[in-house]
Order: structure tokens, then C-alpha cells, then sequence
């Protein structure tokens, strides 16, 4: 746990040195999210499958560190809520889940794929939020399973739930 610590202090402050606009600089505590890792397993030794379940109180962002080149597959579902935002971020937008048709006004799944490159840094953040229902005006209540496919190289780093 210490070792995870270190290391997302070593991240954060390697970000401010270096620099990623996507990313703030200050930090400010809010509700941490309920990560949970359901499942981590490495494939033909070149890849890293990493499973979570995230229990949403407000907005989650999940760094991954990227060498050039380094393609990342996932997807992601809910498992309790009706609707979420989902954002991939490098110096700029990368990726928005957007309703699959014009009838829906929510996402509740999607897949989701990018390739690293040296334009959009070494950082990439995956942030989630619980979307607002159509039938509420408060954000719901929000549990999503994520599954991200990264190469070994790369590096993942997500908030210590504080529950």
C-alpha cells in the first residue's frame, strides 16, 4: 500500500515537472470513488489485462502512463446507475462516449481504443463521472466494471477509495 502511495506522489509530480494540460496541477480532496481490482493477469508477457469496480460518488480519473506507440483496449459497462460520462484525455480530448443512438440520452457501455504518441504526452487520463438521469435531476448512484488491455511497459494508476 505504501509502494502505491510513493508512486502515485512519484506521478503526480513527475506530471507537474513535465507538464500535462489534461491533468490539474493542483490537487483538491473530494469523495474518492471504491475502486476495486476484481482481476489482474498478464498476457504472452507483452500485455496487462487490469478488471475493476469502481462504486461512483463523483467523478474518478485514471492515469495511465504510455511509451510512444503503446496501444490501449477496453471497455467498460455498468453494473448499478442508467448513465455516465466518459472522457480519454492526453494534452487534448482523445475519446468521448457518446449514446449509441438518437432515441438514448445516456451511455451505459461502451468500448474504447487509442495509441499513444509523443503529441499527446506520456500521461493519458480515463475519467468517469455519473451522468445525470433524464427522470432525476441529481447524479445517480453509480457502480461500473472496467476492463483496460495496456502493454506491460505501461503503468496505471487509480485513487485509494477512502471507504
Amino acid at each position: 500500500m505504501v509502494k502505491r502511495i510513493l508512486g502515485i506522489m512519484i506521478v503526480l509530480s513527475l506530471i507537474t515537472v513535465v507538464g500535462c494540460s489534461s491533468l490539474p496541477v493542483a490537487i483538491t480532496p473530494t469523495p474518492v470513488a471504491d475502486v476495486k481490482q476484481v482481476r489482474q493477469a498478464e498476457i504472452s508477457g507483452k500485455w496487462v489485462v487490469k478488471q475493476l469496480e469502481i462504486n461512483l460518488e463523483s467523478s474518478i480519473s485514471i492515469v495511465l502512463m504510455l511509451a510512444e506507440g503503446g496501444t490501449v483496449e477496453g471497455f467498460f459497462y455498468l453494473e448499478k446507475g442508467n448513465n455516465i460520462d466518459f472522457q480519454i484525455t492526453g494534452e487534448s480530448l482523445i475519446y468521448e462516449s457518446k449514446p449509441t443512438d438518437a432515441k438514448s440520452a445516456s451511455v451505459t457501455s461502451d468500448r474504447f481504443s487509442f495509441t499513444a504518441s509523443d503529441g499527446q504526452g506520456k500521461a493519458y487520463t480515463l475519467k468517469l463521472t455519473p451522468g445525470i438521469s433524464k427522470d432525476e435531476k441529481n447524479k445517480t448512484d453509480t457502480t461500473v466494471f472496467l476492463e483496460i488491455i495496456y502493454p506491460v511497459t505501461g503503468e496505471v494508476y487509480f485513487p485509494m477509495g477512502t471507504k
